[in-house]
């Protein structure tokens, strides 16, 4: 790995990645988040990332913002609040058309249980809940996949409460049946660990803890 390649974060001042965007800072990453104008940084208080101000929604502001960007590494963990419009296959779409794709050496999608394969998860009540949001980020997924780019799909299920701390005992499985809770920490430093990993190229994989032995019940 060469040293302080650049890694671009989408969602990087959201719950999940900050803890992604510090833990790349302690290792030496050169990091750009990519936010909103006005967006709430607290969660990265301390730390001196770049920033890329845009809209993931809007394509022309996503190009505008990414345009020039050197960048071996893309993290994808962005997250859709209660808004019921599209955004997960919007926003892959829109990062694809914008990065230049022959630099990026490793894209790291942050996606969900229930997706694309893994959808034999939930029972069929609670899949019809949740249908709409699940095909996106299926059809985000094989957007990825279908780009060139090497990459690493991380589908998690279901995320312990903020301030839970790291366990130090999640996993990765191609177990498309497994379903289970991790913490967000835990889920960056799955990350980390897999980044520029030949054993994680072109792999979709679950997050899942054996250290919680909560049954989500789906």
């Amino acid at each position: 790995m060469q040293s302080n390649p650049g890694a671009l974060v989408l969602g990087g001042t959201g719950r999940l990645g900050a803890p992604i965007v510090h833990r790349l800072s302690a290792a030496g990453y050169a990091v750009t988040v990519f936010a909103r104008a006005g967006s709430d940084r607290s969660r990265l208080q301390g730390l001196q990332p770049d920033y890329v101000i845009g809209d993931l929604l809007d394509a022309e502001s996503t190009q505008a913002a990414l345009a020039g960007g050197n960048f071996a590494i893309v993290i994808d963990a962005s997250a859709r609040g209660p808004n019921p419009d599209p955004f997960y296959e919007a926003v892959m779409a829109n990062t694809l058309n914008a990065l230049d794709k022959t630099q990026v050496r490793h894209f790291v999608l942050h996606g969900s249980i229930g997706a694309g394969n893994s959808r034999q998860v939930f029972s069929d009540a609670m899949y019809r809940r949740m249908r709409n949001v699940m095909a996106e980020k299926t059809r985000a997924e094989e957007l990825l996949k279908a780009s060139g780019i090497p990459y690493t799909i991380i589908r998690n299920g279901v995320i312990k409460l903020d301030g839970t701390a790291a366990t130090g005992t999640a996993e990765l499985t191609e177990n498309v049946d497994a379903m289970g809770t991790v913490t967000r920490p835990d889920l960056a430093e799955l990350t980390m660990q897999c980044l520029l990993s030949e054993a994680c190229m072109n792999r979709t994989f679950h997050a899942v803890d054996p250290s919680w032995n909560d049954n989500p019940g789906y």
